[in-house]
C-alpha cells in the first residue's frame, strides 16, 4: 500500500515518526509532505529515516484557482462562526483569537472583529449549516488533483487535520472527490476544541480516547462510527523513560537541597499565558510566604519550549553524569536562591524526565506537559490566574479535561490560598497514584500498554486493506481522471486592449493572473492576454509538478514565474536586475496574491562575482539588458550617452548558499548575452540530485551550442533546439536520474564546502 502523509509542519511529523517508521517496516510505501516548505529539511528528513520506501516530496502550498482568495476567507470565517456554538459559552480566548484571524484574512482596512455572539443550539446550527453549504459549493483544485495524481497514494492521511482557514482541507476534497479514502491522524490533546471547524470531513478520524471521541461529534458534527479511538502516539517514548540518576546527582549541578521537597512548575504557551513570569512571581510569593516545607521546597521553572524566558546574564550550562544526551540552561531571575528557571534540550526528554520523577508536587496552569506529569506518576495542582497574563487557562475548553472534578488527576483550586493549602497537604502526605495511573491510560493508551505506533500503524494498514479490497472496478485513481465536481468560476471578461485602456493582461485568455500592461509588455500584448512562449507553456504544463521550486532567471515582468506559481502549484524564484522590470515584477506578485510563492530577486547572475554594467539597448531599467562583463566604472555622464545600470552580479551557486534558497528542481534561463556564463557560475546548483529539468530561452543557435557545451558534461540530455517565433530558440535539457550526490542534500553539502561558510535561514 502507498500512503500519503501531509503534515502542516515539521512539529506534527515528529509526533508521527515511529508511526511512519512502523508503515516502512510493515513494506508500506510512504509519500511524506510537509506543507510548510523547506527543502534542505526535507533532504534531513530522508537521510534520517533512510529508507528505500520512503519519499519525501513538495506539494502545492496553496490553491492556484479563482478560489485561492475566496476559499482561506470562507473558511476563516467558518472558524469565526464555530464559536457560536453553546459550548463555547465560556472559552472566549477561542472567540477572541478566531476573531483576531478574520480580521487578519480581511485586511487593516476591515478593522477589529469582534468577539462571536455564542447562540442557542437551533440558531448556531443553521449559520453553521450555511457556512458548511458555502464549503460544499467550493470546487476541488486541479493543481490539488494533479498532485495526487503523480503520487498514486491508496489513503490519504492528514495532520493536524483542523487548522484556521486549513489548507488540508483542499487535500482531502481532492481526494475524496477521486475515490481515494482520506483519513485525520489526531495531533494534539486540544485540537478538536481549539483550532476551528472541521471544514472538509475526512472518512476516518483516528483520536486518542474516548472523549475525543465525543468532541468529534458534539463540536463538529462527525459521525461517532467513523471516529477510531487508537491512543496517543507522541507519548511512547516518555513512557518508555525511567529515571538513570539518583536524586543527589540531579540536584547537585543545580545548587538546591536534594533533602527539601521540590516543586516543578510547568510553564504554558504564550496563548494561554502572555506574561506568564509575572503570575510566578505572585506565586512563588505566596508559597515562601506561607512557610513550613513550602517556604524551603526547591522550586524548578520549565518554559514551554515556544516561549522565551528572558533573564539578565549568561544562563549556567548544566550537564549530569549518567545523562550524556541532556544538556541543561539554569538562571535564577526571581532573586531565590531555592528558585531555578532550568530550560532543557527538548528532543531527548529524559532530563525533562528526571525533574517529573524528582519532583514531588508538579504545578501548572494549563498545558500539555502535565500529561507527562501523570505518566511520571505525579500529582498535578492548578490554581485559576484571574489576571491578563494568563486569561488563556479556564477561558479554554481544555482546561477542564485533565480536573479531577471532570474524571482528570489534577488539582483544581479557585484562588492562591485554597491551592497553597493542597500543596502543603500533598507534601506532608503523597496521594495514591493509581488514580493518576487510571486516568493516563485511559486518556492516552486506552487499548493497553502497548506502545501506540506501531499499533496505529497496524490500525491504519488494515482499514487500508479492507477498503482497497471493497473498492469497486473504476474507482480510486481512475476519478483522478474525470471532470471536477464543478465547473470552474469563469473569470471575469477583461477589455479589449485599444491604445490606452488596456492597465493588466490575462497570462492565458482563460486565467485570472495577469500582469501591468508596461513598456516591458507591448511586443507581446494581443487582445487583454499576455503572449506566452507556446513551448515555454508546455515545458511549464509537462514538465513542472506541483510542490517543486522553479528558478526563473531572466524572469523580466513575471510572467512565467506567476504561472508556475498560479497554475502549477510551485515556489518560484525570479532572478530579475533590471530595476524598472523588478519593481513591475513586484507589483504584479502583490497583485496575484503570490507574495509566498514568487520570490522576486533584483540580481544579476553570471560566471563571477563583481560589480558591472548593465547595458540597455531601449528603455532603461526594461527586461532589454544584457550584462557587458566590463567592470563598471564611474566616469562623466555624456548627454546623450545611454544609461549602463552598475549591478552586483553574483554566481548563482553563492546566491543559493549565502541566501539558502530552497534548492530547485527546474530551471528556466533567458538572458539576452552569454547564457552559458549563468550556468557556469552555476556548476554546483545544476548538480543538485533534485534538478530535473533546464529550459534554455536563447537568441540563437550558437547559444544554444554554447549551453549544450557547459550543461551535456554534467549528464544533461538537450532536446532539439526549437524556433518559437519572436520568443526565440528553445532549447530543454533534462536529466534521467540524479547526478551521484552521496544520497539527498550531498550535492548541497558539496556546495557549501566549495564556497565555505554556512547557509542562513535554512
Amino acid at each position: 500500500m502507498t500512503f500519503l502523509l501531509v503534515c502542516k509542519q515539521k512539529k506534527n511529523l515528529d509526533t508521527f515518526e515511529a508511526f511512519v517508521a512502523a508503515l516502512l517496516a510493515a513494506g508500506h510505501r510512504v509519500v511524506l509532505t510537509i506543507q510548510e516548505r523547506d527543502p534542505a529539511r526535507d533532504a534531513r528528513i530522508a537521510e534520517q529515516f533512510g529508507h528505500p520506501l520512503l519519499t519525501v516530496v513538495g506539494c502545492p502550498d496553496g490553491r492556484s484557482d479563482d478560489w485561492r482568495a475566496a476559499a482561506p476567507l470562507v473558511r476563516t470565517a467558518r472558524d469565526w462562526v464555530q464559536y457560536t456554538r453553546p459550548p463555547y459559552q465560556q472559552a472566549s480566548k477561542l472567540a477572541d483569537r478566531a476573531a483576531g484571524r478574520l480580521a487578519r484574512e480581511l485586511g487593516a482596512a476591515a478593522g477589529d472583529v469582534q468577539r462571536p455572539t455564542v447562540l442557542a443550539a437551533s440558531p448556531s446550527a443553521r449559520v453553521a449549516g450555511a457556512f458548511a453549504r458555502a464549503e460544499r459549493a467550493i470546487p476541488r483544485d486541479p493543481i490539488y488533483d494533479e498532485f495526487l495524481r503523480s503520487v498514486a497514494p491508496d489513503v490519504v492521511l492528514v495532520t493536524p487535520g483542523l487548522h484556521f482557514g486549513s489548507g488540508q482541507a483542499d487535500f482531502v476534497k481532492s481526494a475524496q472527490g477521486s475515490g481515494i479514502p482520506a483519513w485525520m491522524l489526531l495531533f494534539s490533546w486540544d485540537n478538536l476544541s481549539t483550532k476551528g471547524a472541521l471544514h472538509v470531513a475526512p472518512d476516518l478520524m483516528f483520536v486518542w480516547n474516548e472523549r475525543q471521541r465525543r468532541e468529534a461529534v458534539e463540536l463538529h458534527d462527525y459521525p461517532a462510527n467513523r471516529v477510531i479511538v487508537a491512543g496517543a502516539p507522541r507519548f511512547d517514548p516518555f513512557f518508555a523513560l525511567r529515571s538513570a540518576i539518583p536524586r543527589r546527582d540531579f540536584f547537585a549541578p543545580l545548587d538546591l537541597d536534594p533533602v527539601v521537597p521540590t516543586l516543578l512548575y510547568l510553564c504554558s504557551s504564550r496563548f494561554i499565558a502572555e506574561d506568564e513570569p509575572r503570575f510566578i512571581a505572585t506565586w512563588l510569593g505566596a508559597l515562601r510566604a506561607a512557610g513550613g516545607r513550602l517556604g524551603t521546597s526547591n522550586v524548578v521553572i520549565r518554559p514551554h519550549p515556544d516561549v522565551p524566558f528572558e533573564a539578565d546574564g549568561e544562563p549556567q550550562v548544566v550537564h549530569w553524569r549518567g545523562l550524556p544526551q541532556a544538556t541543561g540552561w539554569a538562571h535564577r531571575p526571581f532573586g531565590d536562591p531555592g528558585a531555578v528557571v532550568l530550560r532543557t534540550t527538548y528532543r531527548t526528554q529524559e532530563a525533562f524526565f528526571e525533574c517529573l520523577h524528582h519532583a514531588d508536587a508538579v504545578v501548572a496552569l494549563n498545558t500539555s506537559a502535565e500529561l507527562e506529569a501523570g505518566i511520571a506518576g505525579r500529582p498535578v495542582f492548578t490554581v485559576l490566574a484571574n489576571d491578563r497574563s494568563a486569561d488563556g487557562q479556564a477561558q479554554t475548553l481544555h482546561f477542564n479535561y485533565l480536573l479531577r472534578e471532570h474524571g482528570g488527576f489534577v488539582s483544581y483550586a479557585p484562588n492562591l490560598p485554597s491551592h497553597i493549602a493542597q500543596l502543603e497537604t500533598a507534601l506532608a502526605a503523597p496521594p495514591p497514584a493509581d488514580h493518576i495511573q487510571r486516568f493516563v491510560h485511559e486518556f492516552l493508551r486506552p487499548l493497553g500498554d502497548e506502545p501506540v505506533a506501531p499499533l496505529l500503524a497496524r490500525m491504519v494498514a488494515e482499514r487500508a486493506e479492507m477498503v482497497h479490497n471493497e473498492r469497486a472496478p473504476g474507482s480510486g485513481l481512475q476519478a483522478l481522471e474525470q471532470e471536477p465536481e464543478s465547473a470552474p468560476t469563469v473569470p471575469e471578461a477583461v477589455p479589449a486592449e485599444t491604445a490606452t485602456v488596456t492597465r493588466r493582461l490575462r497570462l492565458t485568455p482563460d486565467s485570472t493572473v495577469t500582469v501591468l500592461a508596461t513598456p516591458e509588455t507591448k511586443r507581446w500584448r494581443r487582445d487583454g492576454v499576455y503572449l506566452m512562449a507556446p513551448a515555454v507553456r508546455a515545458w511549464l504544463e509537462s514538465e513542472i509538478r506541483p510542490g517543486d521550486t522553479v528558478y526563473d532567471v531572466g524572469a523580466g515582468v513575471g510572467p512565467y514565474s506567476l504561472f508556475a506559481a498560479r497554475h502549477r502549484g510551485c515556489m518560484a524564484v525570479a532572478f530579475e536586475p533590471g530595476f524598472a522590470s523588478f519593481k513591475t515584477l513586484c507589483e504584479n506578485v502583490i497583485h496575484n496574491e503570490c507574495g509566498r510563492t514568487v520570490l522576486p530577486l533584483p540580481i544579476a547572475l553570471g560566471a563571477t562575482t563583481g560589480l558591472v554594467e548593465l547595458d540597455y539597448p531601449h528603455e532603461a531599467g526594461s527586461d532589454q539588458h544584457t550584462t557587458s562583463g566590463r567592470t563598471w566604472r564611474s566616469a562623466r555622464d555624456g548627454s546623450d550617452a545611454r544609461y549602463v545600470q552598475p549591478v552586483c552580479a553574483e554566481t548563482l551557486d553563492a546566491v543559493v548558499l549565502r541566501h539558502g534558497l530552497p534548492p530547485p528542481q527546474a530551471m528556466r534561463l533567458a538572458v539576452r548575452r552569454q547564457p552559458e556564463a549563468v550556468l557556469q557560475g552555476a556548476t554546483q546548483v545544476l548538480a543538485m540530485p533534485g534538478l530535473r529539468s533546464v529550459l534554455c530561452q536563447l537568441r540563437s543557435r550558437e547559444q544554444a551550442e554554447a549551453v549544450r557545451r557547459v550543461l551535456e558534461p554534467g549528464g544533461y540530455h538537450g532536446t532539439n533546439a526549437v524556433e518559437d517565433g519572436d520568443h526565440g530558440v528553445i532549447l530543454v535539457f533534462s536529466r534521467e536520474s540524479p547526478a551521484a550526490g552521496g544520497g539527498p542534500g550531498g550535492a548541497f553539502r558539496r556546495l557549501q564546502g566549495a564556497l565555505g561558510g554556512r547557509r542562513r535561514g535554512v
